[in-house]
């Protein structure tokens, strides 16, 4: 797995744990990374300890992508889901999931405001991450969703 991978796949499920709540964000992310992500990262071999945490740069980089991407996403919530009900035909976006909400939320924020990141590796990366965090119908869903919005871009 990616270290940008990861970071994709912490910021989803931050962002399914506070669903649109920007509350205390600093605090909130802080308490995430160091209680569930620092398990995730053992698990997944990014670090051996939990002492690990602060001392690899490849953790670092996880990290800043991560909050990256987090705070991106939550500060640009408004614009980030406006985008995303203009495309979901016959889909309010309080309906959809809250993984799949979440999914195309972080995907739509890098869609919009990392253009460095070639449009088709986000989709190609939320689609994934559709995979193993989603259910069946996921992944189909995501993309119709992602490949809407950056047509519309």
């Amino acid at each position: 797995m990616t270290k940008r991978r990861k970071a994709r796949e912490l910021a989803l499920q931050f962002l399914y744990e506070e669903d649109g709540d920007i509350s205390n964000l600093d605090y909130k992310i802080n308490r995430f990374y160091d209680d569930f992500a620092a398990e995730s990262l053992m698990r997944d071999g990014f670090i051996k300890i939990r002492e690990d945490l602060n001392k690899k740069k490849d953790v670092s980089q996880i990290f800043d992508f991560f909050f990256n991407i987090v705070r991106g996403t939550l500060s640009n919530l408004e614009k980030i889901d406006d985008v995303i009900k203009s495309v979901a035909k016959n889909w309010a976006i309080e309906r959809m999931s809250r993984i799949d909400r979440n999914i195309l939320r972080l995907s739509v924020y890098e869609i919009m405001f990392i253009p460095e990141t070639p449009r088709n590796v986000v989709i190609n990366e939320a689609i994934e991450i559709a995979k193993k965090f989603g259910n069946d119908e996921s992944p189909a869903f995501i993309n119709g969703i992602l490949d809407a919005a950056v047509k519309t871009k």
